[in-house]
């Protein structure tokens, strides 16, 4: 890109971000002052946060088009647990403030925690983090490292030789914080700080997430918009500039009135309708007499609408609810793994939580393949509490 055409797109981006955050104090002011057209401007919120920040940084994220794909990758046990996308629960996790940072509460306040998903092949992913008590203003604040590695792997040449070998390796180094606009309205956002080394090739960016958190306490629901992973490399690993792997998602849960159960239903990938890989041997069916059958396009459309939603349900047991019980479906993960007649439990997830004494353990199992699934492990401790027991 020469200098004149960069200096064009820069103005233009500037001119959106001008644009954007005008219209966003606008509606946030009429939120905080309690209008009585509050569904109205919540909806009107979220979907200029959508097209604004869509037509700035994105393009479809699926299928590992884009650089830093480690990012969403979920690494919080009770997340993934939940099917994957479980954002708009206010709870004691502090890992899924990473994907949604308007979710980092008072509840966490001193928690320092440490989360690790053990993936295929000798592929680790993982993340710390430590979240503070609220300091100026009443912003609350969360920084933390994200990181993927692998084991030594063999380098091979066009014609399958083994030429050597080499590993590779991402973190992301963040700053979150969140701010209460009132009892309903919570909203947040971090940076996060990208590197990158893929063998001899290595590259840098900067990520930014956000959100806006809003929850009706008469009727136990809990809502959740989310934009991740906008922002650009800046350096890329030859010469071409990748886009970072946007995505945006919209959730809501909500806590049954007479039984300590709450279920979460999640949007995802929002920025992009159609996020169906088109393989011809899915897209045919064939019937008993061994005839070949496309399928339909009504059959295409709910199988893509599906693939857009993730759910889960978590059963907290106890007065302080020290022990839950967690399951999720995700029906794009289940798709994206299908083999045809061999996809018995593909997308289910399950977990659990409990906490002993001063520490807070969580573990999940999510399948993907007949291959087997992926296991993540999470503890946690309030530091406070140390010093309550020293006391």
């Amino acid at each position: 890109m020469n200098v004149p055409s960069l200096k064009i797109t820069g103005k233009l981006i500037l001119t959106r971000l001008a644009t954007l955050n005008s219209r966003l104090a606008f509606y946030i002011s009429r939120l905080a002052t309690h209008d009585s057209r509050l569904p109205f401007h919540i909806s009107r919120l979220f979907l200029i946060l959508l097209l604004n920040i869509t037509n700035l940084f994105s393009q479809p994220s699926i299928g590992g088009r884009n650089a830093f794909s480690f990012l969403n990758v979920p690494v919080s046990p009770r997340n993934t647990a939940l099917g994957s996308h479980a954002i708009a629960w206010m709870a004691t996790d502090a890992a899924v403030c990473l994907f949604n940072p308007a979710l980092i509460n008072e509840k966490l306040n001193y928690n320092l925690g440490f989360n690790h998903l053990n993936y295929f092949d000798g592929i680790n992913f993982g993340n710390f983090n430590y979240t503070h008590k609220p300091i100026l203003n009443g912003i609350q604040i969360q920084t933390g490292v994200q990181y993927f590695n692998t084991n030594t792997f063999d380098v091979t040449n066009e014609y399958g030789q083994v030429v050597g070998s080499t590993k590779a390796s991402e973190s992301n180094i963040y700053l979150g914080a969140s701010k209460r606009l009132n009892e309903r309205i919570q909203v947040g956002a971090s940076f996060n700080f990208l590197f990158s080394r893929l063998g001899n090739l290595s590259s840098s960016g900067l990520g930014i997430n956000a959100g806006v958190h809003y929850r009706i306490p008469s009727k136990n629901t809990e809502m959740s918009f989310v934009i991740r992973n906008a922002g650009f490399q800046f350096s890329p690993y030859q010469n071409t500039r990748e886009r970072l792997p946007f995505t945006s998602e919209l959730g809501i849960a909500k806590k049954l009135k007479h039984l300590p159960f709450v279920f979460h239903i999640t949007a995802h990938h929002l920025e992009s309708w159609n996020i169906r890989y088109d393989d011809p041997t899915i897209n045919a069916e064939a019937d008993l007499l061994g005839n070949i059958k496309e399928k339909s396009g009504f059959s295409k459309f709910t199988d893509n609408f599906f693939r857009h939603l993730a759910f889960g349900g978590e059963m907290l047991i106890g007065k302080s609810e020290s022990f839950s019980l967690r399951l999720g479906y995700n029906h794009l993960r289940r798709m994206e793994v299908n083999i045809n007649d061999y996809s018995l439990f593909g997308g289910l997830s399950f977990g659990f939580g409990f906490k002993v004494y001063m520490f807070r353990f969580d573990y999940s199992y999510a399948n993907y393949h007949l291959a087997g699934g992926t296991n993540t492990i999470g503890l946690s401790t309030n530091l406070n509490s140390f010093k309550k027991q020293k006391s």
